[in-house]
């Protein structure tokens, strides 16, 4: 977000309409004027209201009519074209499907695609080779969607040939380099109205579809914006939300006769960052339904984005994108992914119960008896061992007491944490994160992202330090040594003590989840985890000065094996979600670290919200497996749970390409979290 704007402009621009298709467009003063408007806008919100855009009223409100009709029939005749990967990706999806950063989106849907024919796009258009499901009912949708669609298109390209004038270039700038047969997508969505009847208290914030920005939208159904959206949006009903550089949601309000418009990430790409793609996201809570159609104008299927040489030239002469990413890829990519059955019961399930609370183990009898010959005999053991097992299954968070970590370790860990927290910007920066620091040092509040969202959090990120040629070409992104402030004095010191001491803490608590699977207690040790990377995020979350639900970090699962949790004592911010969808808070308990299992092992959604006015720190310790491990379902496990349910991965791949879209390279993925408590 570019500013701290606090409401979006409306740009009247049949001007530009009238004359923008003429050969001396550019020397218009009419076409001048709203080109300097629209640019203003793209830098500085990356959302504006248009009006005069030449499309007839009628239609727009026919479009909206016929699809509340279609939403209205029984979900019976809804299914007849329900959007599968057979049907290539289009048609209806029903409500509690779609996800967006972990959470079910409260809408349903119809998705439309630019129609594919069979060898269009060679083997990359495969996945999308096919025609638009349309539903018998209203008998003429069809003809009056695609109408719409066409006129949709046409404006959205006049839209685009005006911006390529503001930023200095020919009108056809990008149709001659990313869009000259554009792909497009319409997602027509329906929002039910909120209700006591319902199960909702009407001043309640409902999501309707969470936070992001258009390129990555969806976590079931990604239908990204590469260029410009247009969004057609019922008159009466307030719920669109767009995000300023002050982390503010400001409101979006339908008004009659204008279209919604925003840019894409694509846009800010070509533009080298001149432009802006700016978070936005739905909150409903009217009890009238909603219908909103968004229109997406995407680059060319097959066109390699960059930025572009006059953007590159207009923003200092640097490049600040790397690479180039094709967008077709990009979205059968999403789409291969996003509908791949065990991804989504990865997501759907991966809350294990209705739990209400998080078990507390005392785990001092494994600890003491753990490293025996005879362990696994041991009552002690055994018990604790089928405590973790019970907590794994059930949550896959618990606390753990009796650890042997000595309090004022723990205490010492936080309190110098804050120190440095405390400290000048300009301090901190000494340490600042960089791909050239191995991804290592201080990040700045708001510049780590969740899934699309930033994070309200400051933190360090350190990792086990890798030498030069450790794990050769796979492990060249992290090379180098974590970067320690020089202030406090001993940090360095009580940190890496601090971090070599949870290692063997969480190597003895595998131990007794391998017993709890029916394994030795090596289990996990050898070829997985013998030579354990290890990650430590230390986390400064601020306070708020009045009661609201800030997302220090938004919905996320952690990656690797296990995680321990060392949070302050006195505010509770850590929640875990349930099978219901409930989030259950897991409060600080002194003497106690919260510690929960990653995606390695199998894993639970959690997030932290903080409501507190007091500054909040929290060190979170990941134990992983090795970093160049190829992690596959154990033979123990197959058995026990009937074969294999999970492709391989290696840690050290997906580890590598999650911190290089962590923040530098966030427009092309944002779907980064290491994991935040």
């Amino acid at each position: 977000m570019a500013i701290a704007f606090k409401s979006l402009p409306i740009i009247d621009i049949s001007p530009m309409l009238a004359k923008i298709d003429d050969p001396n467009a550019e020397e218009d003063s009419g076409v001048c004027e709203v080109v300097k408007q629209l640019d203003q806008a793209c830098r500085e919100a990356g959302f504006f209201y248009i009006k005069g855009h030449g499309i007839d009223e009628f239609l727009v409100k026919e479009v909206m009519n016929l699809s509340r009709k279609f939403f209205h029939l029984p979900l019976e005749e809804k299914l007849k074209i329900k959007l599968t990967p057979d049907a290539a990706h289009r048609g209806y999806q029903p409500f509690g499907v779609n996800l967006t950063i972990g959470e079910v989106d409260t809408h349903e849907a119809i998705d439309y695609l630019f129609e594919v024919n069979e060898g269009m796009f060679g083997a990359l258009g495969k996945t999308v080779v096919g025609c638009n499901q349309w539903p018998l009912d209203p008998p003429n949708y069809k003809q009056v969607l695609e109408e719409y669609m066409n006129l949709c298109k046409n404006l959205s390209r006049k839209i685009m040939q005006a911006l390529a004038i503001g930023l200095g270039g020919s009108k056809d700038l990008f149709e001659r380099n990313v869009a000259g047969d554009p792909f497009w997508a319409v997602r027509v969505i329906h929002y039910p109205g909120v209700s006591s009847a319902n199960g909702h208290d009407t001043q309640e914030s409902y999501i309707g579809c969470g936070a992001h920005t258009d390129y990555v939208a969806y976590t079931l159904a990604v239908y990204p914006s590469g260029l410009l959206t247009l969004v057609n949006q019922d008159d009466d009903v307030t719920a669109l939300q767009v995000r300023n550089l002050s982390g503010e949601w400001i409101s979006a309000p339908p008004i009659p006769g204008t279209f919604v418009c925003n840019i894409g990430d694509m846009l800010k790409v070509l533009t080298n960052g001149l432009y802006e793609s700016t978070m936005h996201r739905v909150i409903h809570n009217s009890p009238k339904d909603r219908v909103s159609i968004p229109y997406f104008y995407e680059t060319n299927f097959d066109v390699p984005v960059e930025p572009l040489d006059v953007c590159i030239q207009k923003s200092g002469g640097t490049r600040k994108y790397d690479g180039a990413v094709v967008y077709g890829e990009h979205l059968v990519g999403k789409l291969e992914k996003n509908f791949d059955s065990k991804n989504i019961n990865h997501q759907l399930k991966s809350m294990a119960t209705d739990f209400k609370s998080l078990p507390v183990i005392d785990i001092s009898p494994l600890l003491a008896k753990i490293d025996d010959p005879k362990a696994e005999q041991d009552l002690g053991v055994c018990d604790v061992a089928k405590q973790l097992d019970h907590a794994c299954k059930q949550a896959g968070f618990f606390y753990v007491k009796g650890h042997g970590i000595d309090d004022s370790i723990i205490k010492d860990v936080r309190s110098l944490s804050r120190n440095f927290f405390d400290l000048p910007y300009e301090e901190k920066l000494k340490i600042k994160l960089t791909p050239q620091a191995g991804y290592r040092g201080y990040q700045r509040l708001c510049e780590n992202i969740t899934k699309g969202v930033p994070d309200m959090h400051e933190a360090i990120d350190c990792y086990t330090e890798v030498s030069e040629g450790m794990y050769g070409a796979l492990g060249k992104t992290m090379e180098g040594c974590n970067q320690w402030p020089l202030n406090p004095p001993n940090y360095k010191q009580v940190m890496e003590e601090y971090t070599n001491i949870c290692t063997d803490l969480s190597r003895k608590i595998m131990r007794g989840i391998a017993l709890a699977l029916g394994g030795p207690k090596d289990l996990f040790e050898g070829d997985i985890a013998g030579n354990a990377f290890w990650v430590l995020r230390i986390i400064g979350y601020p306070g708020v000065s009045m009661p609201k639900n800030d997302i220090g970090c938004g919905a996320h699962t952690d990656y690797g094996l296990l995680t321990l949790v060392n949070q302050d004592d006195g505010i509770t911010a850590l929640q875990v979600r349930n099978l219901s969808g409930e989030w259950v808070s897991a409060p600080p308990i002194p003497g106690t670290f919260v510690c929960n299992i990653g995606d390695m092992l199998k894993s639970t959604f959690h997030r932290v919200i903080n409501c507190s006015p007091k500054y909040r720190v929290s060190v979170a310790y990941f134990y992983e497996t090795n970093f160049d491990a190829a992690v596959e379902p154990l033979d123990i496990c197959k058995q026990k749970t009937g074969g294999t349910k999970y492709n391989k991965a290696i840690y050290g791949e997906h580890l590598v390409s999650k911190v290089k879209h962590s923040v530098y390279g966030h427009v092309m993925d944002l779907e980064f979290s290491v994991g935040e408590m």
